[in-house]
């Protein structure tokens, strides 16, 4: 069976593909259709909808850091940071965890 069947083009530049060219051609909403021009005709290509974890890396590497206090000076800031890696260092110095704070 050929597929030639006219379809016209809406206000808004869209068309319809027709059941039978979707069917044969496994066409599914969602599925992404990449076009070109190709001697002067419109060439439209099917892609299947990637899955979500294809489109994004947000949260690969776990969660975003924490935004420092705007009320405080770069030098506190610093220093919290420093005080707090000491006191890390310590512990596992120690032998300790944070688990043994609970």
């Amino acid at each position: 069976m050929k597929y030639a069947i006219g379809s016209t083009v809406g206000e808004r530049g869209q068309i319809t593909i027709e059941k039978e060219i979707r069917e044969k051609l496994d066409v599914r909403p969602k599925d992404i259709a990449v076009q070109h021009v190709e001697d002067g005709r419109l060439v439209v290509t099917f892609l299947k909808q990637p899955g979500p974890h294809m489109r994004s890396l947000a949260g690969v590497l776990g969660p975003p850091p924490r935004r420092p206090d705007p009320g405080k000076s770069w030098d506190e800031l610093v220093e919290e940071a420093a005080a707090a890696e000491y006191l890390a260092d310590q512990r596992r110095a120690s032998g300790e965890t944070d688990d043994d704070d609970e």
